[in-house]
């Protein structure tokens, strides 16, 4: 039995080998190229998407056809690496695929799966081929708008992606209605009270503008491709905010550092501005830069008001300027330029400025910096500290 299944097999190799000896001349003779527009149709998802390892990046439905007369390289290819099956479906009707390795370059398996890097990588078409790129050491994008409200008549319609997603009622704004990880249902409340007619709100943010040119990521998607921190940072700052994605194999070095002393001013009441300074603290400590790029800090820290009658209003958030003066300093010594919403002088931050989301600090370098923020001590004697991290892909 086992020598008449030896001789079958013998017996199909000679075939075939005699097959592609039969038309390798004609092939030599007439051969079709692959075309470059009929390359880019064959992915099974947009160019641009985020890919991981594993996951499919070629429709094998979309593979480009040849007669094999005209391509006996492509079934010798497919005999060489025993697939048997598509050599076999090649034989039967003449016509051959064009293998996968023929149209790919980088990142893809000749099944056609994402292979050979971690993390997030990018499907690209380049050099008429497909290829996942590996991630780049360090990526950014910036919130855009994904979701947002609109105030009618009857009520706020949610759009998504230019449709209406759902109409909700004004006294049917709840967390199982309407989005909260941007603003609080109650805040969407207060805003539905107040807002006129057509006015627009967003309450959820996607991330695009990448730099490494991917495409949109929705919400749900950031999560999934770049973790739940990566999320939480994009709902805690202004719309627009760059933000750092992903890191891997980088190095930091401390670009700069300062400190400031909280001090004591009875007459705005010096509790009022230990919790405010903690406040600023809080609302700068971990915001990433990019390079070329402009951020604030959190929008959702508060700030106390103490009464002053030379403020605008008769009142302001005091305690904020010398944990200013510490972030002025280190952004000044990097060679950045002034931050906006504050000035050169003691009481560093403009009045109306909000500390942590008004103010607007610009990395002009080619690098990203992030910002480390802390308080040392309590009270009248509080230090501030601030320290600038450069980040450096190890790749370069």
């Amino acid at each position: 039995m086992i020598k008449s299944y030896n001789r079958k097999s013998f017996g199909i190799v000679i075939a075939l080998f005699v097959i592609v000896m039969v038309l390798i001349p004609l092939s030599a003779i007439v051969q079709y190229k692959v075309d470059s527009e009929n390359i880019w149709k064959m992915t099974s998802i947009p160019y641009g998407s985020t890919v991981f390892e594993g996951e499919n990046v070629i429709d094998n439905n979309k593979a480009i056809k040849f007669p094999v007369t005209t391509n006996i390289d492509y079934l010798f290819y497919k005999i060489k690496n025993l697939e048997i099956l598509d050599t076999y479906k090649t034989v039967i009707t003449g016509v051959v695929t064009v293998p996968i390795n023929k149209v790919s370059a980088l990142g893809i398996s000749d099944s056609g799966e994402a292979q050979g890097f971690k993390g997030p990588g990018v499907l690209v078409f380049k050099d008429n081929k497909i290829s996942v790129e590996s991630p780049n050491a360090l990526i950014w994008g910036k919130t855009v708008p994904y979701t947002t409200l609109t105030k009618t008549e009857n009520g706020l319609k949610m759009i998504e992606k230019n449709k209406t997603v759902k109409i909700i009622a004004i006294d049917n704004i709840n967390n199982n209605t309407v989005y909260h990880d941007v603003l609080s249902s109650e805040d969407i409340g207060n805003w539905s009270l107040k807002a006129d007619t057509g006015d627009n709100l967003t309450i959820r943010y996607a991330l695009d503008d990448f730099s490494d040119n991917r495409n949109l990521v929705s919400p749900d998607n950031i999560k999934l491709y770049f973790g739940e921190s990566v999320y939480n940072y994009t709902n805690k700052h202004n719309l627009g905010t760059p933000t750092m994605v992903y890191m891997s194999n980088y190095s930091e070095e401390v670009l700069t550092e300062s400190y400031s002393y909280l001090g004591s001013y009875p007459q705005y009441n010096d509790a009022t501005r230990a919790f405010n300074a903690n406040q600023f603290t809080k609302a700068w400590n971990g915001t990433i830069i990019p390079p070329n790029s402009t951020a604030s800090g959190e929008t959702m820290i508060g700030f106390a008001v103490s009464k002053d009658p030379h403020a605008p209003g008769g009142g302001a958030s005091h305690g904020v300027c010398p944990p200013a003066r510490s972030l002025r300093a280190a952004i000044l010594s990097a060679g950045f330029p002034l931050p906006s919403g504050m000035n050169g002088d003691f009481e560093a931050v403009n009045f109306g400025v909000n500390p942590g989301s008004g103010i607007q600090i610009t990395n002009s370098g080619n690098y990203p910096v992030k910002i480390i923020m802390w308080t040392e001590g309590s009270g009248t004697g509080t230090i501030i500290h601030t320290k600038l991290i450069k980040y450096s892909s190890n790749n370069q």
